[in-house]
């Protein structure tokens, strides 16, 4: 791992700045509101460029003090920031030579505030990266316009400018991006300083020329500054997820996910439906725990102002880990092999951090190969085997748990269970294929439900999960070992895919272990909190295991009734000790 890329990793935590003209409507026009994201205003409404700009003279953020913004992040933990400097709106926020169309130059504010924070981010130690829209840009001519195949964003409006310029045969991208993205990539990362972080979007149709001229610059320039996985053709540094999505896996490879405190990245007068402090916490927790950074967005309001909203949520977590982060930063992830039903994990050195999602009176943990030398609870120990003493954490929020060894600890590659559960993810199973379809086991309830479903191999999502699984003939096993026999009873999580997509449970699951099977088709058993998509938890049955049997546990889908229930992804099994 290069010194940029732990650097990277070791950060966990930023915050995300969607602030640029749409910012002014707030998302409503001629007493209209938008149904979806604030900053996408222009081309929601198909408002012509000319009127558009009109929202320049008026847009005065007076009240737009730096250092406040980043005071505020670096009390919560946040340890770099990404700036929209040119969104797909076109506009700059920026002072850029290339363009007028910026907020220095267009508009009775006429201050830089990328300068501004730039100084501000100095001060408090937190890195600054910058967002650029390097494919679409509306206010171009040329800029990118993908082919009307590609379908609506969000279900409701068109990628590329195609009222002010409809012509698609016309428009030449390369004029665009040579005379307008690599002049201004080289003015952001030559007049700014350091700069940690490129955020490409909306890569779409862009060719592997443009995304390879892109990276070769920013390489050249600031051989350090990583880029993300939205430049497109595979010229990333990290892989992004999709927007909100969360981890359900442990990945080897570095990742960030971009999430919004509320439905938009910018402001909406409208928008009402804000993440609690917990929620946020949550996601940021369990996403440290999985090798991810958490890029958390603000949507500045037109007045240069954080909403009251975002102001009590980014005390709420300065509040709670202002005596964690050093559980948090520069961690290494869950160091177990599976997830933890009870606590969410990292690891630092001789130190094991655990935040407790449950609070039962003791603990007990296996496999953990080292002296405990302190803790920050009472605590036994037994050769590989720890018992701890909880005390009434007293309602508080994922209550840290701190043990220290005297090395740093071996933890045991075996999936075993932990405090008498385990949480098997998709991604520490192995996928087998069968690739005869005459051998395909599916059987086929409704004929009419199912004739549009395509027999497609299970394969992993970029979350860890399992997607497209239609084939009947695959299926997932995990190696595992129970040192404790019990009546343990499964689980099965899925989820969908994207925001508004229908979860549909019509998929009959088997899990056999050792001779045992038992299958259900999903059902609703427990909803999981998710503002990417929907999460649920299924009861699959009762397995009765003994004392110290070891085997493979596996995972089959024996029917597929729906279309709907063909795409869902499957996430993790879970087992729990009765």
């Amino acid at each position: 791992m290069t010194n940029a890329m732990k650097a990277f990793c070791d950060r966990k935590f930023g915050m995300f700045i969607h602030w640029g003209l749409y910012a002014l409507p707030g998302g409503r026009h001629n007493g209209k509101a938008m149904e979806t994201i604030g900053e996408w205003f222009q081309s929601y409404f198909r408002m012509p460029n000319a009127e558009y700009a009109e929202f320049a003279p008026k847009f005065n953020p007076v009240k737009f003090n730096a250092d406040d913004w980043i005071r505020k992040a670096s009390a919560a933990g946040v340890k770099y920031i990404v700036f929209t400097t040119k969104h797909h709106d076109g506009f700059c926020m920026y002072d850029t030579k290339v363009s007028d169309y910026n907020i220095v130059k267009m508009t009775p504010f006429g201050r830089d505030p990328l300068r501004e924070l730039q100084h501000a981010c100095a001060k408090y130690g937190v890195k600054l990266g910058i967002y650029y829209s390097h494919h679409l840009d509306w206010h171009e001519k040329d800029g990118g316009d993908p082919a009307p195949e590609r379908g609506l964003n969000c279900g409701h409006m068109h990628w590329g400018n195609d009222w002010d310029f409809p012509n698609r045969s016309e428009k030449n991208f390369a004029n665009y991006f040579y005379g307008k993205v690599i002049p201004q990539i080289t003015e952001l990362l030559t007049n700014y300083g350091e700069i940690c972080e490129l955020w490409c979007d909306c890569p779409m149709d862009i060719k592997p020329e443009f995304s390879q001229a892109l990276r070769a610059l920013v390489k050249k320039l600031q051989p350090d500054c990583m880029i993300n996985s939205r430049i497109g053709n595979d010229c990333q540094d990290f892989m992004g997820l999709g927007d909100n999505q969360l981890l359900t896996n442990k990945l080897d490879y570095p990742v960030e996910s971009p999430g919004t405190l509320n439905s938009t990245w910018g402001f909406k007068y409208d928008d009402h439906n804000w993440k609690s402090p917990e929620q946020v916490i949550s996601q940021l927790v369990s996403l440290t725990e999985k090798n991810a950074n958490y890029l958390l967005n603000v949507g500045p309001t037109p007045e240069g102002e954080f909403t009251p909203e975002t102001d009590q949520i980014f005390a709420a977590i300065a509040d709670w880990i202002h005596d964690k982060k050093d559980a948090i930063h520069a961690t290494s992830p869950n160091p177990f092999p599976q997830e933890l039903d009870f606590a969410f994990c990292t690891a630092k050195e001789k130190t094991l951090n655990f935040f407790l999602k449950k609070n039962p009176a003791e603990l007990s943990l296996s496999g953990i190969h080292g002296k405990l030398v302190s803790a920050s609870v009472d605590f036994k120990q037994d050769g590989d085997q720890i018992f701890l003493k909880l005390p009434d954490f007293h309602g508080q929020f994922l209550p840290l748990v701190k043990l220290t060894f005297d090395s740093i600890p071996e933890i045991t590659k075996k999936i075993i269970p932990q405090n008498g559960g385990m949480v098997l993810g998709m991604s520490i199973g192995t996928i087998h294929e069968v690739k005869d379809e005459q051998e395909s086991r599916q059987e086929i309830v409704d004929e009419a439900a199912v004739t549009h479903i395509v027999t497609t191999h299970a394969t992993y999502d970029r979350d860890g999960t399992i997607w497209n699984w239609k084939n009947t003939t695959d299926y997932v096993t995990w190696e595992i070992e129970f040192p404790e026999g019990g009546e343990y009873e499964v689980f099965l999580f899925t989820q969908t895919r994207w925001k508004g997509q229908p979860w549909d449970g019509g998929r009959l699951m088997e899990v056999t272990w050792n001779g045992q099977s038992i299958s259900n088709i999903l059902n609703k058993d427990e909803q999981l909190p998710s503002f990417h998509n929907l999460r649920y938890v299924s009861k699959l049955g009762m397995l009765k295991i003994n004392k110290g049997e070891r085997g493979q546990l596996t995972l089959r889908t024996l029917r597929i009734d729906s279309k709907e229930a063909g795409q869902l992804n499957l996430a993790s099994v879970r087992l729990m000790r009765k």
